[in-house]
């Protein structure tokens, strides 16, 4: 029998060909018993402890004392298992920290793994479930994905076109099972989130403290959310605490903003429940996701841990008021952070290091540490290495693949018929040019334009102006495979997201105010516009109101301030015209867009000044796609609609 001292314990899985196996000299449970040398004292040890931690170390050796051999097979495909997933912790090397008997009083370590902003990329699913899956390999069974929010809304036709439910399913293989709301996860309404993408069957707990405390109750319009989640895992207390952007009604329409109900500035929420979770015990470390810029989760205090952040599709890193490091994972599922709490003690009492992982194995290092490129990672070599060990052939990386391929064979059926034509060489993009409008959002405005007259005023006296946002348009251009046939699955894409078509009234004051507000000054005071879809019918010259940083009057013509509407600009409107005819203050104007930006989003709150709202019984594609059939072989002419006088 084989005998080995205290001090070479940690060698212990290494020496079973010096005088034959290991094996414990006395059974006893999980406490075994070794004999060091002739005439030493017995050291008795928790078997199950170091096993863990053996586990731990990032070579994943497998070994434990007393179990027969395994086939040379599975040991080959072990071993390539091991020279491909060989996870570091960014600054440091060696196990995954761990020490102690107790869970509650020991160190242990919780890997938590985050993306944002997937908008039902399902594209990227495998990518993802193959990055969750190194995550996981990195510290097996002891990591938690989660997700920022916007996981559903804004989605590719493959995942759209059956209301998202490719992702909720991916979701579930991935084993995400802890989200923030993002705002995207109401663009159906907020009745349909809860009631269906919320539901409990999808597995998800959907977080957002600062969701009123009434709507949040059986009764209340968002009863499946939850201030908060605690996982257990190795045997530490994680409670997930989630939150949604302040500005949620600059990004929604009034009606889901008043349905949502937030009563709290999301970081004093975080901050509440944080700190509600920490002085009662119940938690021994706290992660905070936000769905907002990473730079609105710098007001957390100490009672927080980690921050997650999204709804800007950046990456980048902050650190909170109370010392906790901050990140912002992408979008689209092409990012993931992934990160180690390191936990020691209990309760109120526990202290916790964050540690960034590199996880390797085809994920790339961007310019934050902490979060990783895993765009590609599932076809990455690799990654088909491992795979072909047989490691995870039927795992998740796999079943993902399956569910993308059954959404995408879907999505060609229902989508590829034909609906418009384009002039050989054309397309449409969302800038031609930089600083210039883009011909698809005037595309869309035209398109909006002709659907009001003919579908609610066909009258001349009054002009009909179109519209469209930016953020209403998701890919770059309208033909995709750039074969001149334009079908539904691209139209689909281009405008996925949940609006109706819409109308109002402006005043020639008020359309003013609209177009001025396209204009800001920068940092450095230059002034700069966001382009919004302007038919075609339309021009107007703006001016600067002055140097730096001076305003005007929006809606003012002179700049002397003799008419208003009450809000400042950087520019003002003058030659307006529609379909060639000059438009005076007091002129009414029929506009035609979508139910989002005709209600002030996108922060063009100038459009609230509208009167006679309606909206059509359509989804605001559905101009676009009568368009489209009307006009065949279309042209991309872009006539600048504002000039600088």
């Amino acid at each position: 029998m084989a005998a080995i001292c205290a001090a070479e314990l940690g060698e212990w899985h290494r020496r079973t060909n010096e005088d034959g196996p290991i094996r414990p000299d006395a059974v006893g449970g999980n406490n075994r018993e070794f004999i060091c040398r002739p005439n030493a004292k017995p050291m008795r040890f928790n078997l199950r402890v170091y096993r863990e931690s053996v586990n731990r170390d990032t070579n994943r050796r497998r070994f434990t004392a007393g179990r027969h051999r395994r086939t040379m097979g599975v040991i080959v495909a072990l071993i390539m298992m091991t020279a491909l997933v060989a996870p570091n912790i960014a600054g440091a090397a060696g196990a995954v920290p761990f020490s102690g008997e107790d869970p509650a009083t020991g160190t242990r370590t919780v890997t938590i793994a985050d993306i944002t902003d997937f908008h039902g990329h399902i594209e990227h699913g495998a990518d993802v479930a193959a990055a969750f899956t190194l995550a996981d390999s990195h510290n097996p069974d002891n990591m938690v994905p989660v997700s920022t929010g916007d996981l559903v809304g804004g989605s590719p036709y493959e995942s759209a076109v059956k209301q998202d439910k490719p992702t909720l399913d991916m979701a579930k293989v991935w084993g995400l099972t802890v989200s923030a709301v993002g705002n995207h996860e109401f663009d159906r309404s907020v009745a349909d989130f809860n009631n269906r993408v919320a539901a409990p069957a999808n597995g998800i707990d959907w977080l957002c403290a600062n969701v009123s405390t009434a709507n949040k109750s059986a009764t209340g319009k968002l009863s499946h959310v939850k201030d908060y989640t605690i996982r257990t895992v190795n045997g530490k207390r994680i409670g997930f605490v989630g939150a949604l952007t302040d500005a949620l009604g600059s990004v929604a329409t009034p009606q889901i903003t008043e349905d949502a109900d937030l009563s709290e500035r999301a970081v004093d929420a975080l901050n509440r429940v944080a700190g509600e979770l920490k002085r009662s015990g119940k938690v021994d470390a706290v992660v905070a996701l936000l769905h907002a810029d990473a730079s609105a989760a710098t007001g957390l205090g100490r009672d927080v841990d980690l921050a997650y952040t999204g709804h800007t599709h950046a990456v980048k890193q902050d650190v909170t008021d109370g010392g906790a490091p901050i990140y912002e994972a992408g979008s689209f599922g092409q990012n993931m952070a992934v990160q180690d709490l390191i936990i020691t003690g209990h309760g109120r009492h526990a202290k916790v290091q964050v540690a960034d992982v590199n996880l390797g194995n085809g994920t790339e290092a961007t310019a934050v540490p902490g979060v990783l490129n895993v765009e590609g990672l599932d076809a990455h070599p690799r990654q088909a290495a491992w795979m072909s060990a047989g490691v995870v052939s039927n795992g998740s990386v796999a079943r993902s693949r399956q569910l993308y391929t059954k959404a995408k064979d879907y999505a060609a059926s229902a989508g590829n018929a034909v609906i418009g034509t384009l002039a050989p060489g054309t397309n449409f993009d969302k800038r031609t040019s930089v600083g210039h409008e883009g011909s698809v959002g005037m595309l869309v405005a035209d398109a909006n334009r002709e659907s009001i007259m003919r579908n609610v005023y066909a009258g001349t006296r009054l002009p009909v102006v179109g519209f469209s946002n930016d953020g209403s348009l998701r890919t770059k251009q309208l033909d995709m495979d750039e074969d001149g046939k334009v079908t539904i699955r691209e139209v689909d894409s281009l405008m996925a997201l949940q609006f109706h078509a819409a109308h109002e009234t402006l005043t020639g004051l008020g359309l003013k105010a609209v177009l001025a507000q396209q204009f800001h000054r920068n940092d450095d005071g230059e002034l700069e516009h966001r382009w919004l879809g302007i038919s075609s019918n339309v021009r107007y010259r703006y001016v600067q109101c002055g140097d730096g940083g001076a305003t005007c009057t929006l809606g003012d013509s002179d700049g002397n301030g003799n008419q208003h509407t009450g809000v400042k600009a950087t520019v003002g409107i003058v030659d307006l015209t529609i379909d060639g005819r000059p438009i005076a203050d007091d002129d009414l104007v029929i506009i035609a867009s979508n139910s989002y930006l005709l209600q002030g989003g996108d922060n063009y709150s100038a459009f609230r000044a509208g009167s006679n709202y309606g909206e059509l019984e359509m989804s605001y594609t559905q101009p676009l796609h009568e368009y489209l059939a009307a006009h065949p072989k279309l042209s991309a002419a872009v006539p600048e609609t504002g000039t600088r006088a």
